[in-house]
């Protein structure tokens, strides 16, 4: 006799397969799982609206608002202007140039999709003009942006924190050191690759120059720091950072554009963040109703048991559970991919005694090394698009940015303090506000 769960997962997998959207599919199988067992549906209808009734989710389509308003607020070309005026003499000036742009970029948007669709044009035509070949330059763009998703506001940490329980503003702190060493990664990689490359400027910049540049960078450099500042000083929530940042971008939008601001495309900025929303709301119930399944069949304890069958060093899992995370990002998006794992892995983390702000760290640094890795790397195929170099071309030149990723992955995962040394300077607040530890 066929047993239920296994019903569940091929009725599941097969339905991916056929290419249907993946909340259909998980909603779907789960029905067929009820009938099957002889459950009532209204469970699926309970367990979906628990899964939706989730304030912080509104976080995510709010940072990603005030990611797109920076972007036509014209926050992309200040970034480079200021990343050049700092890094931009240095010998391969143009490749730190990108990174540092990205890391500041990111800052905003919490998405690496964002990052490389916003800058990705500028940065490449800027590193061939400095001396890189177009696939390497555009390689290197896409690598950076995955900063993105890692530093704060990082839409895949307050989703991972959403669906757990875990503390957001410990996830969103927790990501800051692992992206600065993702941006010392890939330097290394630039200072080991250009040698020979023009600086991205030959003239020195007088303090008056600089001045101008940083003054007028100032209010676009503000965003993280509203984000950020806010959380950690206890003013916000993460959901409440989250619309302040909107606020801030719709006033950084009407300063800087005044008169000729577009206001049909900004009526489509607020569309698009709405259908991101409802995306996010109908994965969100459908995995908690696939997810509830689950635990009900006792699928943690299967892998957990799967797992310790093997081996009981916690290192060692981890290692495997990298392993894993590295080849399922390579074929499914981060977002799905968040909800159906990070909901069986945690409780194996708990177990192992893994802090819950690294384990999602660490979780949400696997799936982002998979954005730029083939066959389904999205931030590879958006920087493809963006720049017009075939794909075959960039995977060829991406390599050591993958094996820096890859460095930099390790090092988070057996270093714990590398993540959890900021967030344990703070304590959660009342209402999930986040305050300094004295």
């Amino acid at each position: 006799m066929v047993s239920p769960l296994a019903l569940l997962l091929v009725t599941f997998f097969v339905m991916m397969v056929a290419g249907v959207p993946l909340s259909f599919a998980m909603l779907a199988s789960t029905i067929v799982y009820f009938l099957f067992v002889g459950q009532p549906l209204y469970l699926v209808v309970q367990q979906f609206f628990i899964g939706i009734d989730s304030f912080t989710l509104l976080a995510i389509p709010f940072f990603m608002l005030a990611g797109d308003l920076m972007v036509v607020s014209g926050t992309a070309e200040r970034m480079l202007k200021f990343s050049n005026a700092i890094v931009g003499r240095f010998r391969g000036g143009v490749g730190y140039v990108t990174i540092v742009s990205s890391m500041l970029f990111g800052g905003c948007s919490g998405s690496a999709i964002s990052e490389i669709a916003g800058l990705g044009r500028m940065q490449v035509r800027m590193m061939e003009s400095g001396g890189f070949a177009r696939p390497f330059a555009t390689a290197l763009a896409v690598a950076a942006s995955i900063k993105g998703a890692i530093i704060p506001p990082s839409i895949p940490m307050v989703l991972v924190g959403a669906i757990t329980g875990t503390s957001i503003g410990g996830l969103l702190v927790g990501g800051a050191v692992p992206g600065v060493l993702v941006a010392v990664a890939m330097a290394i990689v630039v200072i080991l690759t250009s040698r020979g490359m023009r600086p991205a400027r030959n003239e020195k910049l007088s303090p008056r120059a600089f001045a101008t540049i940083f003054l007028e960078s100032v209010p676009f450099l503000a965003m993280p720091f509203i984000i950020l500042g806010g959380i950690l000083t206890g003013l916000f929530t993460p959901t409440e950072a989250s619309a302040a940042a909107v606020a801030y971008g719709l006033l950084l939008l009407a300063v800087s554009k005044g008169s000729t601001l577009d206001w049909k495309n900004l009526v489509l900025l607020f569309v698009r963040s709405g259908t991101l929303a409802a995306v996010v709301l109908l994965l969100s119930g459908a995995s908690a109703v696939f997810s509830w399944v689950l635990a009900a069949e006792k699928v943690p304890e299967l892998v957990a048991n799967l797992l310790f069958g093997i081996t009981d060093n916690k290192y060692v899992i981890l290692l495997i559970i990298n392993i894993f995370l590295l080849l399922w990002s390579m074929v499914m998006d981060m977002l799905p991919a968040i909800f159906i794992i990070v909901p069986m892995l945690m409780p194996l983390a708990v177990k192992l005694g893994i802090d819950p702000v690294h384990f999602g760290v660490v979780v949400v640094f696997n799936l982002v090394i998979g954005l730029i890795t083939p066959p389904y790397g999205a931030a590879l195929f958006t920087g493809s698009i963006v720049t017009g170099v075939p794909l075959e071309k960039i995977v060829r030149s991406m390599w050591p940015f993958m094996l820096a990723a890859i460095a930099v992955l390790m090092i988070i995962t057996y270093i714990p303090q590398t993540v959890l040394l900021l967030p344990r300077l703070f304590v959660i607040g009342p209402h999930g506000r986040v305050q300094f530890d004295c």
